[in-house]
C-alpha cells in the first residue's frame, strides 16, 4: 500500500527548505490539502509577506509549520510504500 505525503518547500538553491506537512492514505485527500495549503500560501504571501517580510506571518491552518520567503511556498505529494508488518 502506497501512502501519499504532502510536502512542502520554501527557497531556491541551497537555501531550498522542505518539510512533511501531511500523511494520507488517499492521494484525493492529499492531493486536496495541499491545494488548500498552497492557496492559504498564496493569500499569506500576497496580503502579508510582501508587505512585511516573515515578521509575525499569520497561521497557514493546512500546514501549522509552513515556512515562507521571497520566492514563497509551494507543496507536492511524496509517494512512498507503506510497510505495513511493523
Amino acid at each position: 500500500m502506497k501512502i501519499f505525503i504532502v510536502m512542502g518547500t520554501a527557497g531556491e538553491y541551497a537555501n531550498t527548505e522542505q518539510w512533511p506537512v501531511k500523511a494520507f492514505r488517499s492521494k484525493r485527500r492529499a492531493e486536496d490539502i495541499g491545494t488548500k495549503a498552497m492557496r492559504r500560501a498564496n493569500e499569506i504571501y500576497e496580503d502579508h509577506f510582501k508587505k512585511y517580510g516573515r515578521r509575525d506571518l499569520p497561521e497557514n491552518e493546512y500546514d501549522p509549520d509552513m515556512e515562507m520567503d521571497y520566492t514563497g511556498t509551494s507543496y507536492f505529494l511524496y509517494e512512498v510504500e507503506l510497510d505495513e508488518n511493523e
